[in-house]
């Protein structure tokens, strides 16, 4: 990652949805967490996000297991390429793993997670959205193995205290 990508990134982000809660958190991970495995030097970015219908549900995915997710239920997204935006990932990974594009997103926090691995540290920022499905219409990609719309979270979801008050203010419609 070239030098000033993140303040760019970031820059972008709060231009395009206004400033937005930056939560920090440290991690002790293992040696073989994707953090550790990307090339690229510096932090890692990542979007994603809840994808919903316009009718309180939202749309998750399951990826092939062998990918180190297991069975949990996830948001579409995934890491950042090179020069892109938040947004611009976002919608790039939505359409690779669901093959539909999005409508009025919102970007609701910014997370920074450093996780640790021994004397190793790498920060990794993930852009978390909210957005409509612009249709119904699913095309999964091969390393997802299933998508369905949920009417509440799932038990067995990555990071779902991380979505839980984005549904709340969704279904209240405070965005």
């Amino acid at each position: 990652m070239t030098r000033g990508v993140c303040k760019d990134r970031l820059a972008d982000a709060f231009e395009r949805f206004g400033r937005v809660p930056i939560v920090r958190r440290t991690a002790a991970v293992g040696g073989d967490h994707p953090a550790f495995r990307r090339e690229s030097e510096g932090p890692l970015w990542a979007s994603g996000g809840l994808v919903h219908d316009g009718l309180g549900r939202v749309l998750l995915i399951r990826h092939d297991p062998s990918l180190g997710w297991g069975d949990e239920w996830l948001t579409p997204g995934g890491w950042l390429e090179e020069g892109e935006t938040t947004l611009d990932g976002l919608r790039r990974e939505v359409r690779e793993e669901i093959g539909i594009e999005l409508s009025e997103p919102i970007l609701t926090r910014i997370l920074l997670d450093v996780f640790t691995h021994e004397a190793r540290t790498r920060p990794a920022y993930f852009a978390q959205f909210v957005a409509r499905a612009s249709s119904h219409d699913l095309q999964l990609a091969t390393d997802v193995v299933e998508a369905r719309w949920f009417d509440e979270l799932p038990a067995r979801m990555a990071f779902r205290e991380d979505y839980l008050e984005d549904l709340r203010r969704l279904r209240g419609g405070t965005f």
